[in-house]
């Protein structure tokens, strides 16, 4: 895979290339760290020289006295037949007086040219890998008992790589989004006799097209615990539409992260009428860190529930109590979550095990906070999601009526268009902490399609529901059929 030349970037740059060469560049910057190094460095220039533009006038005869002695400019021959002309002799100006720092990273060939910028040199790769025409580099591991997670990067080769975008119909990477899914990769952790350990999760970082990691996650087991020293085994079959084999051997060493690796847990309970939460148990360590969170309703609670789900004869809706919290560093930033496992025990009871990086956004994926960060829980409160079972039936002009701790105070209508008119219908709720609730609305008339709402109420409980009908109806049927409470809890436990 070869490299464009610094003035072949430039060129692309200025924005003075035909469409099929722009395109052919932005095909190459897609897997090709050091041109785009080269690229950020020219933007930048450019923004640095208009910036620059803007200032104070020079004296007319400035120019005559720099120009006089430069010397004249000697065109070179180009592969490539761009019509792209060099910089003008003002931007020369500019280059030379108001633009050191940057001539200061530019590298001076043998001849004196200074055509090639100094770029951050690639990381090398630790472990490397191809096959059929795709290199695949690892560079970087980061590894704890928590998490083991594998960096690497691809650079395909770029018969390889136009024949995948025209496989998919794109010009460029970028537009490939998550539209494309490759075969996940396998992987398992291995102890130096091959013997396999217990793993919970083998799963693709979320770091970018051509460079990603692949990440394990070993499972707690007494009878085979993890040991300080093993061998992480990683194996793709399909990369870029090619089929073949990019099996990795990459050698694993916890024993420090094991050192920093603590747990502890909170045994406070946080009460409430209807549930109980707690207590939060976690285990923090150098790349990872996982809390876990245990709640559940109170017995009359649940009593209340299975009737009503009784009554709706309906699986999908099903209670769940969520606590909403935070981990932040010591200066107030929120650690990335890397997801949430949620185990409910006949929707009665609840745990959450939530999975957060040791980093904040901002950060390298392969940088990591400190072990010495102060690091502290912040719990805000609990959202709560119900069944309900609450109907209405309604007519326009009707009287106030109620159910269950619901009122339906009014329905009213306005003009909307020739055919169709907008139903407002204004309640109030008696229940207490409801922040929304769902509400289906139908009518008599079968070719009327029935209506979702998501609704919200006001802290006073009240609420309006406004839809479109058919100016034609004028009775409507309402049923609740869940709702959302919030349970505001603000605490802060220190976790490290």
């Amino acid at each position: 895979m070869k490299c464009f030349k610094f003035n072949q970037l430039a060129a692309y740059v200025d924005n003075v290339l035909s469409q099929e060469e722009k395109k052919h560049v932005e095909k190459h910057l897609e897997f090709c760290p050091s041109c785009r190094e080269v690229v950020t460095a020219l933007q930048k220039e450019d923004a640095f020289l208009q910036a620059a533009i803007q200032s104070p006038v020079l004296p007319s005869e400035f120019d005559d006295e720099v120009l006089s002695k430069l010397e004249p400019y000697q065109p070179k021959k180009k592969k490539w037949n761009w019509p792209y002309q060099l910089l003008t002799a003002a931007s020369i100006v500019l280059a030379f007086g108001l633009g050191a720092s940057f001539l200061s990273d530019m590298e001076k060939s043998d001849t004196g040219n200074s055509e090639t910028p100094v770029v951050q040199e690639e990381k090398e790769a630790l472990y490397s890998v191809e096959d059929e025409g795709v290199l695949l580099e690892v560079t970087d591991v980061r590894a704890s008992p928590l998490k083991i997670e594998v960096f690497y990067r691809l650079k395909p080769e770029e018969a390889v790589l136009e024949d995948f975008l025209k496989k998919l119909n794109v010009n460029h990477l970028s537009q490939v989004g998550d539209d494309y899914e490759s075969l996940p990769p396998s992987g398992k952790i291995v102890d130096l006799n091959g013997q396999e350990l217990p793993q919970s999760e083998v799963s693709l970082g979320s770091n970018g097209w051509t460079q990603n990691s692949v990440v394990i996650k070993p499972a707690k087991n007494e009878e085979l615990p993890l040991p300080d020293t093993f061998r992480a085994q990683i194996e793709f079959k399909d990369l870029f539409m090619q089929e073949g084999e990019w099996k990795l051997e990459i050698p694993i060493d916890v024993t420090e992260a094991k050192k920093l690796t603590k747990s502890n847990s909170y045994n406070i309970d946080f009460m409430y009428d209807d549930f109980n939460a707690g207590p939060i148990e976690w285990e923090l360590s150098t790349n990872a860190h996982k809390l876990q969170f245990y709640a559940e309703y109170t017995k009359e609670k649940r009593d209340q529930l299975k009737e009503i789900m009784k009554a709706r004869d309906n699986e999908e809706l099903t209670p769940m109590i969520m606590p909403e919290l935070s981990i932040v560093n010591s200066a107030g930033e929120e650690l990335l979550i890397d997801g949430v496992n949620l185990a409910s025990h006949m929707g009665e009871s609840f745990t959450f095990e939530y999975e957060f990086a040791n980093r904040v956004k901002g950060m390298n994926v392969t940088e990591n906070l400190p072990r010495s960060e102060a690091l502290t829980l912040k719990l805000k409160g609990f959202r709560i999601e119900e069944p309900e079972n609450t109907q209405f039936a309604l007519t326009e002009g009707m009287e106030e009526t109620d159910e269950n701790g619901w009122t339906i105070e009014s329905v009213t209508i306005e003009e909307d268009t020739a055919n169709s008119k907008l139903v407002s219908i204004i309640g109030k709720t008696t229940i207490s902490n409801l922040e929304s609730f769902i509400v289906e609305v139908n009518t008599d008339k079968e070719w009327v399609t029935k209506e979702v709402i998501n609704t919200t109420v006001t802290n006073e409980g009240t609420f309006i529901i406004q839809t479109n009908m058919p100016n034609s109806i004028t009775n409507y049927q309402l049923d609740i059929t869940s709702v959302t409470k919030w349970f505001e809890k603000e605490k802060e436990i220190m976790l490290w």
